[in-house]
């Protein structure tokens, strides 16, 4: 079974999934910048083919991302 990047959600095209796995790398112990940052280009990334789903994705990920970015220190 291939990894999914969008934790917590259902199978998402592999433009979606690219969109995440991005997030995740911005969110890792390499990631070069802020956690608000990482968050708006994840919401700009998906906003391309799903405009509204983005902005989901985007206020859980503020809402409850602090809890993997405090695991980066």
């Amino acid at each position: 079974m291939a990894r999914t990047f969008c934790t917590g959600l259902p199978r998402m095209t592999v433009a979606a999934e690219s969109c995440c796995e991005r997030h995740d790398r911005d969110y890792g112990q390499n990631g070069t910048v802020t956690r608000s940052q990482a968050d708006r280009a994840l919401r700009h990334c998906l906003a391309i083919d799903r405009p509204i789903f983005a902005w989901v994705v985007w206020a859980f990920v503020r809402m409850f991302g602090w809890c993997f970015w405090s695991l980066k220190k």
